[in-house]
């Protein structure tokens, strides 16, 4: 299966230079593979640009696997947004001029007999030394309705709960199943982020070291690919490739290639 994998468009901010009129939700990906995966921070989805920009993906591409990030629920909550994406994904169904729209929730989603990608968001788990000025720093609390740390630590510790045990059981019961996973925060520290950054207190909204963890270690998990850092990396660790490939704000500095195709 061959796949381009991107996060962190932002068709919501401006971007200098842009045609009148195109400033927001204009952007045009190279059509290099069948298949698109777009891990979050896209656009939000309170404005229809994003739908009618995706159904224009979906012109050109076979399937659209998508994950939710942090902006994608701005101004309106979390469940609001995900319903607005689990409708489209239903309108997309109805469409036959259309292709395949995964909205990847907490999903399993079985490619073939020896392929399964799983999807979610995966907020990361807070550094619990850090709450009070993760608090206020972070503008997610203060653009997605009642959302808290709180709220935060709650969605990490149930994501991670159901990949660890979607991994597990099909370890168990179907060994022969290579598993990919997407995911918008990063699973792991190093080599993930801008190493400026390294120290930050702000840092544990970003990643989750989880490489020591039973999700990790299981030999069926061959590819786990994320967003929101904004820093493109490519690179294995403990047997498992890592990779992003982010826009950003600022066209994707860091190594972003938005033609790059990944063989799954």
């Amino acid at each position: 299966m061959r796949i381009q994998i991107l996060s962190d468009i932002h068709l919501e901010m401006e971007r200098p230079g842009s045609a009148p009129g195109q400033e927001f939700y204009h952007y045009d990906i190279p059509v290099c593979a069948e298949h698109l995966a777009l891990l979050g921070d896209i656009g939000w989805t309170v404005d229809e640009r994003l739908f009618e920009w995706l159904r224009a993906q979906l012109r050109l591409f076979k399937t659209i696997y998508y994950v939710a990030g942090n902006h994608e629920p701005y101004r309106s909550s979390i469940d609001e947004s995900n319903q607005r994406l689990s409708a489209f994904a239903q309108e997309c169904e109805a469409d036959p001029t259309l292709g395949d729209f995964i909205f990847l929730n907490r999903t399993r989603h079985d490619v073939s007999p020896t392929l399964t990608i799983l999807g979610c968001t995966l907020w990361s788990a807070l550094n619990p030394g850090d709450l009070d000025i993760l608090s206020w720093s972070l503008t997610d609390f203060r653009r997605i309705t009642s959302f808290d740390p709180e709220k935060y630590v709650a969605l990490h510790t149930a994501e991670l709960a159901w990949l660890s045990a979607t991994v597990a059981a099909i370890a168990l019961d179907e060994p022969e199943r290579a598993i990919v996973v997407f995911t918008h925060h990063a699973p792991t520290i190093e080599g993930t982020g801008d190493p400026k950054y390294i120290g930050q207190p702000t840092n544990s909204a970003f990643a989750t070291e989880l490489s020591g963890e039973d999700v990790w270690t299981r030999e069926c998990v061959k590819l786990w690919a994320f967003g929101h850092t904004h820093w493109s990396c490519d690179f294995e660790r403990a047997d498992i490739r890592v990779y992003s490939n982010q826009r950003g704000y600022a066209q994707g500095g860091s190594h972003y290639d938005p033609s790059k195709v990944v063989d799954i």
